[in-house]
């Protein structure tokens, strides 16, 4: 059959599309095809035990909250992701179960193939080229590996998605099970304009980053004021797991040229996208963009090859050995390890690399008090996200703490000399009766 017989023959309704699913299995998601989810939500009666994963979390969109994340879900889908928002922590505190399933995403596509083992992937789509592809959606390409696994690919294909320009995030249709047709909104993800304290934070490092850096900002109100603080920079460089909107801002301005990076020169290097319409506007068909295997692009040989690279990422709490809580503190579920440690792990091998974890020296309470987020020790039962041994420089607003290659009193001293100062006469004497210092 031609191209578009095969089009012509896969191309069906969502409830049909959906129907091909069986119970007892296990599906990965990605993107959001809506009308799938609603689809099978729909259908739910029918299934018992469904497993569903998801990496980028399910998303607190009512289409989202009123079907796979519902209380009617519960006993029909299980579910798993690799990070955890506040949307599904309040799902989650309904009664509705959700698994977390962690991994460094340098090993996404691994963990996919090897321990989901999906049978089905359901895939949000742009519409096919003419020699038969489809760009996989926005998200981590990992249903790709999916695919290459064994898993069938279900798609909804939607005419607002983007088209990446991509060596790896993409399907043809004749690996298509079937497929449906329509456009609904994507996830729109704005950032928040920084606040004073995230400038401050954003200030201290500004000028540690020179011209021709290559850079990786997080996700966080920090990163987009270093992003915005590095408007006046030249010939920057990007190697990144998330493409944001303030990175479509430095490529527009010419900030971003990529013209002096020693991996990929000229071309910005993401492992996928999120931001608001503009942004996704920006990356598609932009060839000035690459869209590479998130295994690759997170892979901590792979940063190491890049002179000057400078990783920025946020936390939430550190130690005073230097220990980096940014999944939980306590008990709880909040978030997941993402790629901070690949890229500071991959920055500190690179020639030149710098890698900071930025965070404000106090969290406050409802009530005006204040808890510093520099401890003696993690609060009982927190998770080390990254080991003390790889910390190169903790910022807050009160200045950078330069940690590599420092004894345990240096960087007890270091950590308490940009704590708030409320706190740092309090942290030298647990600093001292343990012995630190």
């Amino acid at each position: 059959m031609t191209i578009q017989e095969q089009y012509e023959a896969k191309r069906c309704s969502p409830e049909e599309a959906v129907a091909r699913i069986k119970d007892h299995t296990s599906v990965f998601t990605g993107s959001e095809p809506v009308l799938l989810f609603e689809a099978l939500f729909n259908q739910r009666n029918k299934y018992s035990d469904l497993h569903i994963h998801t990496m980028l979390a399910f998303s607190n969109r009512p289409v989202i909250q009123n079907t796979l994340l519902s209380p009617q879900a519960e006993g029909h889908f299980t579910l798993s992701s690799s990070t955890i928002n506040k949307g599904m922590q309040v799902a989650m505190s309904k009664g509705r179960r959700i698994d977390h399933l962690v991994s460094h995403f340098s090993n996404i596509e691994e963990m996919v193939a090897r321990q989901i083992k999906p049978a089905y992937v359901l895939v949000h789509a742009s519409p096919m080229d003419k020699e038969g592809y489809f760009s996989m959606g926005i998200v981590p390409g990992a249903g790709r590996a999916a695919i290459d696994a064994g898993a069938k690919a279900i798609m909804q294909v939607n005419r607002t998605m983007p088209v990446l320009n991509t060596d790896y995030n993409r399907i043809h249709i004749s690996e298509a099970e079937a497929f449906c047709e329509g456009d609904t909104e994507m996830q729109q993800v704005p950032d928040k304009p920084p606040t004073e304290m995230e400038k401050k934070i954003a200030a201290q490092i500004i000028d540690r980053i020179p011209d021709g850096s290559v850079i990786q900002l997080g996700a966080g109100g920090v990163p987009l004021a270093v992003g915005l603080f590095l408007e006046n920079r030249k010939d920057l460089g990007l190697h990144t797991e998330v493409f944001t909107n303030a990175m479509k801002i430095l490529m527009e301005k010419g900030v971003i040229n990529n013209s002096r990076k020693t991996l990929y020169p000229g071309v910005s290097i993401a492992g996928f996208v999120q931001g608001t319409e503009e942004t996704y506007s920006f990356v598609s068909n932009n060839r000035n963009i690459l869209f590479r295997k998130l295994g690759w692009v997170n892979d901590p040989n792979t940063i190491a090859q890049i002179d000057n690279m400078v990783s920025i990422n946020g936390c939430l709490a550190v130690d005073l050995r230097g220990q980096v809580c940014s999944e939980c503190l306590g008990t709880g579920t909040f978030a997941g390890i993402g790629g901070q440690f690949d890229f500071v792990r991959g920055a500190r091998k690179a020639r030149g690399g710098k890698s900071f974890i930025v965070m404000r020296s106090v969290v406050e309470k409802e009530e005006g008090t204040r808890i510093s987020k520099i401890s003696l020790t993690l609060p009982e039962g927190s998770i080390v996200s990254t080991p003390r041994n790889d910390v190169m420089y903790i910022a807050t607003e009160y200045g950078v703490a330069e940690l590599i290659n420092r004894t345990a009193k240096e960087k007890a001293l270091a950590l308490i000399s940009v704590a708030h100062p409320e706190f740092r006469e309090e942290l030298s004497r647990q600093a001292r009766g343990m012995g630190l210092i």
